[in-house]
């Protein structure tokens, strides 16, 4: 199928156009369950899209929980990755209190390191288990400005905002979606994971179907013959996007 027959005239979702993703999707989780991840980072975004697909994780689970020390994830990037990880097991009902509780330990002032993608990762993981740190939003709304605007930076960062207070910080959520539109080229954001970051942060912001809809046969276009995406954070990102985007059009329908 051709990515442009994913949408309709009637502002309803078909069966044709949800089987467009879900084949993209199918192909894109058959070459994900083949592959063998071994960074924090890697297992966690494979655990995120299986999970969002309803599809078994258990053994990468196991690995996840077995890399863990003392409540964290040690790596180069121990916020995010922990972050990361902790979203990931809650997609399973893994409740672990000791991740939140390390989380919330290495908030100094109202940030984490001084960084607006660490801080943005901590307080998506807080809000995915409705724990509000008004702090740490307000340090990413009073700090934004040209050096984060970056796509994917300005995503993460609306992302976390949404997940913490979606009312409160609705004007600048709104704002930088619009923004995000703007700077899109070709029905993308440049690099694939980059793109699904803006698609995903878009789709949470509440951003009409129509103004997603392009990047999202942007993103079915780029798909290799294998079924992935490049790569294992490419893929999932991808997988996670499709999931989302599918669920928006439901809701959609529904309506």
């Amino acid at each position: 199928m051709e990515p442009q027959t994913l949408r309709s005239n009637t502002g309803h979702l078909t069966a044709q156009e949800a089987d467009v993703i879900r084949l993209a999707a199918s192909r894109g989780l058959a070459w994900l369950q083949e592959q063998e991840p071994q960074t924090v980072k890697d297992i966690s975004r494979s655990i995120q899209a299986l999970s969002l697909w309803d599809e078994p994780a258990s053994i990468l689970i196991e690995k996840l929980i077995s890399m863990k020390i003392d409540g964290y994830w040690e790596t180069q990037t121990p916020i995010n990755d922990t972050a990361r990880a902790c979203i990931a097991l809650l997609g399973y009902g893994k409740i672990q209190v000791e991740i939140i509780r390390w989380i919330l330990e290495q908030q100094c002032g109202d940030n984490w390191n001084n960084n607006e993608i660490d801080t943005s990762y901590a307080l998506m993981a807080l809000g995915d288990r409705r724990i509000k740190n008004i702090p740490g939003c307000e340090w990413l709304i009073r700090n934004y400005g040209p050096k984060w605007e970056h796509a994917g930076t300005t995503s993460l960062i609306i992302t976390a905002l949404i997940k913490q207070d979606r009312e409160k910080y609705g004007a600048f959520i709104k704002e930088r979606a619009s923004w995000l539109l703007s700077k899109r080229e070709d029905s993308g954001w440049t690099y694939i994971a980059t793109s699904n970051l803006v698609i995903q942060a878009l789709i949470l912001a509440g951003v009409e179907e129509k103004d997603i809809a392009p990047s999202i046969k942007w993103l079915l276009g780029k798909q290799q013959e294998n079924g992935s995406w490049k790569d294992i954070i490419s893929t999932t990102l991808s997988l996670i996007s499709l999931k989302m985007y599918l669920d928006k059009l439901n809701s959609i329908s529904d309506e």
